[in-house]
């Protein structure tokens, strides 16, 4: 049974802080995933050389970004 917790799960908890490394095992996404993200806007903190992302502020990235092309026509079509 998986939980939240383990990684490769995919679930983010809002509440969460997660360092960079934790953060793409937990949803199973490569760095150059993250990268690019992070230059589309999602925040990373940093404290004493240490990065981390909110668990919030990912949600919110995911929900503020625009559909790829083809789920766009998918929804149009309902």
């Amino acid at each position: 049974m998986t939980t939240s917790n383990e990684f490769g799960s995919g679930v983010i908890n809002p509440e969460e802080l997660y360092t960079l490394k934790a953060f793409t095992q937990r949803l199973g996404i490569r760095e150059a995933t993250l990268r690019s993200a992070r230059r589309a806007g999602l925040k990373v903190y940093y404290v004493h050389k240490h990065a981390y992302i909110h668990g919030r502020d990912w949600i919110d990235y995911v929900r503020n970004s625009k559909p790829h092309q083809s789920e766009q026509s998918a929804s149009d079509a309902v």
